[in-house]
């Protein structure tokens, strides 16, 4: 009888384990895919647009090729200043730590446009309809926005934001994608990179979720 109540311990205890296992497994996944905050603070982007001063703070995973997590970090842009180029306004938004600029953003009435390449160039439309494409320039290279999303809802650190979506290709690879508010505007970006020189193998290498917002 000892041994089989010995046993039997033994038994739930294995089976605790393996619970509590997937249990980690499910919600690190969930982590990982951004699925789930646990509330960064900051303000819901309703009737405010970001200016001088914004901060913006995301959490920055960077992919193994196989899709696991490498790396994550905390990334934080600030609206730094206005800079007047051509007789227009722009905002310089800048990353934090290396104090060097990331975008040079300003909103119109036809969607974000950011300055890049000596020119004006549309970034993420609004409004915008499903379908809807449009050439542009971004992170150094020429790009084809499609519209693939609009009126999503999407979590993040500061609670549900309706988002527009938009996949950025070059030639027909995926390069970007992009989740945008006109409130808070980059509310969730991936990055995918070629894996290979050899036989050309794209992969999502990083992705930014914004989990705070200070306006």
């Amino acid at each position: 009888m000892a041994k089989q109540k010995q046993m039997r311990n033994r038994l739930l205890y294995s089976t605790g384990l393996l619970v509590l296992s997937v249990f980690l497994l499910v919600s690190c996944q969930k982590e990982i895919d951004g699925s789930i905050f646990a509330g960064g603070g900051g303000t819901n982007p309703v009737n405010q647009k970001p200016k001088v001063g914004t901060i913006w703070t995301y959490r920055y995973y960077i992919y193994h090729q196989d899709g696991s997590l490498y790396q994550s970090f905390i990334y934080t842009l600030k609206a730094k200043n206005e800079e007047t180029i051509n007789g227009e306004t722009w905002l310089n938004v800048v990353d934090v730590d290396a104090d060097t600029t990331v975008y040079k953003f300003q909103a119109k009435t036809d969607g974000l446009y950011q300055y890049a390449n000596s020119t004006s160039n549309m970034f993420c439309k609004d409004p915008a309809f499903l379908g809807e494409s449009y050439n542009t320039y971004n992170e150094g290279g020429a790009e084809n926005f499609v519209v693939k999303g609009v009126n999503d809802t999407l979590p993040t650190g500061i609670g549900d934001v309706v988002v527009n979506y938009y996949e950025g290709y070059r030639s027909t690879i995926l390069i970007h994608q992009i989740w945008y508010n006109k409130y808070a505007w980059i509310v969730r970006k991936s990055t995918y990179r070629n894996r290979s020189q050899v036989t050309p193998s794209w992969f999502r290498e990083r992705t930014i979720f914004l989990d705070k917002i200070i306006y």
